[in-house]
């Protein structure tokens, strides 16, 4: 049970990662990989000054355990602004979550809601451990070797053992002590007598009081992909961002910094005073606004004025997301069809969904897709409340033979999944920066329309952390059993789109 805890308080980038652009499928973005880690990508500050920022360059084997029997979790993120995989490792009743960058975070297993340490490294110079209360100790990169476990565990050991194991073999070793002088030969006669000094008194170190987790909220590091239904028409409305660490009540420790820093590791340098947490500067920072601009076009469509067969039906669209707060987001899209007459009744003026994270697997949409401002039977006010209501679960991951994994989940209608079709979603990262997914659907009996598809299928391609190509099919496309009378046009029916993020 405290395994299952566990996992269900790390969670993943909290509240679907927070909602990115409105234009990508569940299975469009690509892990950050060594390749590209060297991109930068400007992103909104935390709350919290001492909580981690953005994933930096990869200095850390998430697969090489730096404990016994931990592990590397594979999280499908489709985001530039969180890690797709960590090491996460239990020892002595305390749990870490160890990213490539080297950055970490360390939790009691006593259910506390927020991070007791978080770690960030610079290889080759330094490790910082932080709390709430700031820097609390540096560990300098030394060239040692990695270290051995030490043999009682608490929180600020397991801390300065993850520091020094990421800086093993970096930095430069500290010089050797100078050799002792040879002592000088006098006479025995006028050899002074050696001075005594006064040793210094030495003052035992005060333990520092615990931080007693008064917060509900987990605190959750990275995201999740975890769309309840894809997104006919943008590729990036599913994709969230990563949630921050959420802040904790913390009880003042009884000493400074610098006794907490004395009572582990007495040799230790001595850091500044811990600095004032900041506040972020600008609502964009403060909600994780993300926005992305999309111009894509249908392949093939039936005009709706005359049902002829024709090709290339354009739009262009504006994508917001914004995470409200811990559990709940939600992401919106302009839509703009740029020639005359193609729009269909059908077509949206603009999108919109409300996620709320009910927990780190199960997640509540209510979401609309064919949202207009003004048309027959139809307005601004009405539209916001002709959306539906989908739930979506999230399934372990499965392993795939050449070291690859297919990230999954089911999908289903609310508040009775007994009108609504059941959809089993899989993605896979084919290579660093191409991902396929494919969707499945069940109906109940005579719920499936002539228009319902049996299948949907995506494929993306990341060309940098600002542009993306993505295809989708969310066409009738049917098995061949169950044809009904107005098949899709298969690879046709799909759309081709190209996505470009915004940074603020």
């Amino acid at each position: 049970m405290v395994q299952i805890g566990r996992k269900l308080q790390w969670g993943v980038a909290g509240l679907f990662a927070s909602l990115p652009p409105a234009f990508a499928l569940p299975f469009d973005v690509l892990p950050v990989t060594e390749e590209d880690s060297r991109i930068t990508v400007m992103a909104p500050s935390p709350p919290l000054a001492w909580h981690l920022d953005l994933p930096d360059d990869v200095i850390v084997k998430t697969d090489d355990p730096a404990v016994p029997e931990a592990e590397e979790i594979l999280t499908d993120t489709p985001n530039v602004f969180a890690w797709s995989r960590a090491q996460s490792g239990n020892i002595g009743g305390w749990t870490y979550r160890l990213f490539p960058d080297g950055s970490a975070i360390v939790l009691a297993d006593n259910n506390r809601a927020s991070g007791e340490y978080m770690l960030r490294c610079t290889l080759a110079e330094s490790c910082e451990i932080s709390s709430e209360a700031g820097v609390i100790m540096t560990v300098p990169a030394i060239g040692a070797p990695k270290p051995d476990l030490p043999a009682d565990i608490t929180g600020l050991l397991l801390a300065e053992y993850l520091a020094k194991w990421v800086l093993a073999g970096s930095g430069t070793p500290p010089e050797p002590p100078p050799a002792p002088l040879a002592p000088a030969i006098s006479e025995p006669d006028v050899q002074p007598a050696p001075e005594e000094r006064q040793p210094e008194p030495d003052i035992p170190p005060e333990d520092a009081e615990s931080l007693p987790a008064q917060a509900d909220t987990v605190a959750f590091l990275s995201g999740d992909i975890d769309c309840a239904e894809p997104d006919p028409y943008y590729p990036d409305a599913c994709t969230l961002l990563p949630n921050p660490p959420a802040p904790a009540i913390v009880t003042p420790l009884k000493d400074n910094p610098a006794r907490v820093r004395q009572e582990i590791s007495p040799a230790q340098p001595a850091t500044p005073a811990p600095k004032e947490p900041a506040e972020p500067k600008t609502l964009a920072e403060r909600f994780r606004l993300s926005c992305s601009i999309t111009t894509g076009a249908g392949l093939q469509y039936v005009d709706h004025t005359n049902q002829d067969t024709k090709y290339g039906k354009l739009r262009v669209s504006l994508g917001c997301s914004a995470r409200l707060n811990d559990r709940l987001s939600m992401n919106m899209a302009l839509v703009h069809f740029p020639l005359s007459g193609q729009q269909a009744p059908w077509d949206p003026d603009f999108t919109y969904s409300f996620n709320y994270k009910a927990t780190d697997n199960l997640s509540i949409s209510y979401s609309s897709y064919s949202a207009r401002f003004s048309s027959e039977g139809a307005n601004i006010v009405s539209s916001l409340f002709d959306g539906s209501f989908r739930g979506s679960y999230k399934l372990p991951a499965i392993s795939l033979p050449m070291d690859k994994s297919a990230a999954c989940s089911i999908g289903f209608g609310l508040p009775n999944p007994t009108n609504e079709s059941f959809s089993l979603g899989c993605s896979v990262a084919l290579t660093e920066k191409l991902r396929v997914g494919l969707t499945t659907y069940l109906y109940p009996p005579d719920v499936q329309e002539s228009w319902n598809p049996d299948y949907t299928y995506t494929a993306s391609y990341r060309v940098n952390d600002k542009i993306q190509l993505n295809y989708s099919n969310y066409s009738s496309s049917r098995w061949p059993w169950n044809r009904g009378s107005s098949p899709g046009p298969g690879v046709l029916g799909g759309s081709v789109s190209m996505s470009y993020k915004l940074v603020f």
